[in-house]
């Protein structure tokens, strides 16, 4: 059986994508005991290939802004007589939502897909395919190094990342971890993280990068500091540098900061949500994100040569324009952080804030390539939905601005500086610039005619 495994990946205004999806090399992992030949169509670094020759399958995984492209993509295969298959985020999220999946796929994997996906090419080779596989797993015991052989590593700055574990124990309003994975946190065998380590680091024709930098594939490594502490300790033989994801609250724990430190942690992915404490008691996020502790912790961590890149929300219903905006970068800056991601709140078809918006006639699309995290597509409460856009887009280049840049560099330990004004110099572009399918200035005349 000859496979295609086609993902929308990170599109980026940066000429590598950094770092790749994991998920095509994972499912490429899981197909490859069914498949003759296994190929990777990572859109996010190459267009698809409409001159290749129509494989038997095609396995498809998106996320709702980018949806449209890949179900065009899907509809064009099916129609030439190849099996489809659609798993991932939004195909677990949106199936009961999105007429088009059920339209387009032959089946759909929902949730995990270690037994799911094996199942359904099984059904697929016995001419029994059924619409929907779920099949979730209670174990990573023993699952399969992903195939990050299958990337062309010269479009990326690094390939090799690695799953250490799955979920989160923490259930915040605005995440859809728990609806994607249920409510469980899954730790792979220590042994196995680093022995898969060891392999993808050492696979032939690497460049320098790839070989030294690992990253994490997980939403919060550090929830059990038992499985985390025994993993660092094992890192620290393999002198790799590392990055992920997890909750600021690591840094109340000075052991394991220096266990980072010396297992070749470079830097963390935060969520900060807001710094406003209804906000965060709205989203559940109050004992998790503390408000008073954000400056010492960020700094504990810098102070560790740790980078401290955060993610922030706007367009919450307690949001303000005349406050949140300023108050925010001016605690940001002061917290020292080396880079952020701002984002807008994006309510998705499956969470109760939808439909309580669509009750109340707040929703202004239903057009999935706006729900993307950047575009509005709510009326929030205390503003008009055009101002919030603006001030985003307006905050982003404030806090890209060489001012803001001169007050957090002033946190950083001296050895740091040079890095630090590399990655504020390439992630300070803007990302709307790149959004699949929208134009940003459009959508704002847009927002601004519906606001009068």
């Amino acid at each position: 059986m000859h496979i295609v495994i086609v993902t929308p990946g990170h599109p980026s205004h940066r000429k590598k994508s950094f770092p790749p999806a994991l998920t095509a090399p994972y499912l490429a992992a899981l197909a490859t005991p069914y498949a003759k030949e296994i190929k990777i169509c990572d859109l996010a670094v190459q267009p698809f290939n409409y001159s290749a020759a129509l494989p038997d399958l095609a396995l498809f995984t998106t996320t709702m802004a980018q949806a449209d492209h890949i179900f065009e993509l899907a509809s064009y295969l099916k129609n030439r007589g190849v099996k489809t298959i659609l798993g991932g985020p939004y195909a677990t999220l949106a199936h009961n939502f999105d007429p088009r999946i059920r339209e387009i796929f032959d089946t759909v994997v929902v949730g995990e897909g270690e037994k799911a996906l094996p199942q359904a090419i099984q059904d697929l080779q016995a001419n029994q395919l059924k619409p929907t596989y779920a099949l979730p797993i209670n174990s990573l015991d023993g699952v399969p190094f992903s195939r990050l052989d299958l990337l062309d590593h010269t479009r990326y700055m690094s390939t090799t990342a690695v799953i250490g574990t799955r979920g989160c124990v923490h259930q915040c309003e605005y995440c859809s971890i728990r609806d994607i994975y249920g409510q469980k946190y899954l730790k792979r065998p220590v042994d196995e993280v680093i022995e898969e380590i060891k392999f993808q680091t050492s696979r032939a024709n690497l460049q320098w990068l790839d070989r030294k930098l690992v990253q994490f594939w997980d939403d919060n490594p550090a929830a059990d500091l038992d499985w985390f502490h025994n993993l660092l300790e094992k890192l620290i033989p393999l002198k790799k540098w590392w990055l992920s994801q997890m909750c600021l609250n690591v840094a109340d724990n000075t052991e394991t900061v220096k266990l980072m430190k010396a297992s070749g942690c470079r830097g963390i992915f935060i969520g900060i949500e807001s710094i406003n404490s209804e906000i965060l008691q709205a989203q559940r996020k109050e004992k998790i994100n503390i408000i008073d502790n954000y400056k010492r912790q960020c700094r504990n961590l810098l102070k560790h040569r740790l980078c401290v890149v955060g993610a922030i929300m706007f367009g919450f219903d307690e949001d303000r324009k005349e406050t949140t905006f300023d108050h925010t970068l001016a605690f940001l800056n002061d917290m020292g952080l080396t880079l952020l991601n701002d984002l807008i709140v994006t309510p998705y078809p499956h969470m109760d804030y939808n439909r309580k918006l669509a009750k109340e006639g707040r929703l202004i699309t239903r057009e999935a390539k706006y729900y993307n995290g950047y575009t509005v597509v709510h009326k929030p409460l205390h503003m008009k939905s055009s101002d919030l856009q603006k001030e985003v887009i307006r905050f982003r280049n404030k806090f890209y601005s060489w001012p803001s840049i001169l007050r957090r560099i002033k946190k950083h330990h001296i050895s740091k500086v040079p890095e630090f004004l590399i990655w504020n110099t390439i992630w300070g572009k803007n990302n709307q610039a790149v959004i699949p399918g929208v134009n940003v200035d459009k959508w704002l005349a847009h927002l601004e005619q519906i606001d009068t």
